[in-house]
């Protein structure tokens, strides 16, 4: 009886902890830097928030996505590397690396593989295509292996 009395109050003080970060008075979705970033759903929420952040320097061609991939083409280097494209990309990824320093984008690139590919593609023309190396998908499933094995850990002590 009394390890499912522990085993309740633990569920309920986990569940609490999950609905603090819902209240939007304290969560900041026009400046995600601004934000408490101390769970990994918050900061991946931070790190949306920040990639939702538009200019009218950039048109929507050139906006970088969840996705990973900077949609240039050759022809189109000069207009993003020279306009005003370039620098708001590197500030949504300052924003992001403020908020998420291991964020991943969906195509597994890390934010060090979108200034490589910017740097390159600026350098010397880009090709439609983004650099990414497959090291960045390993720590997040190594890190959902690891939560997965301590919750099966808890369940099994507590039983």
């Amino acid at each position: 009886m009394k390890n499912s009395q522990l085993l309740v109050i633990f569920g309920l003080f986990f569940f609490g902890l999950l609905h603090i970060p819902t209240s939007n008075a304290s969560f900041s979705t026009t400046n995600p830097t601004y934000n408490v970033n101390l769970a990994p759903f918050i900061q991946r929420r931070s790190a949306y928030y920040c990639l939702q952040n538009f200019s009218s320097d950039c048109p929507g061609s050139f906006t970088l996505t969840e996705g990973g991939w900077l949609n240039i083409s050759e022809s189109a280097t000069d207009e993003f590397c020279k306009g005003g494209c370039v620098q708001h990309t590197q500030d949504v990824l300052r924003c992001v690396w403020y908020v998420h320093q291991e964020y991943t984008f969906e195509n597994g690139a890390m934010l060090k593989d979108i200034n490589e590919t910017m740097r390159i593609g600026c350098e010397k023309g880009f090709n439609g295509t983004s650099l990414y190396k497959s090291s960045g998908t390993s720590r997040a499933t190594t890190s959902a292996s690891a939560a997965l094995y301590a919750l099966v850990f808890l369940a099994l002590f507590y039983m």
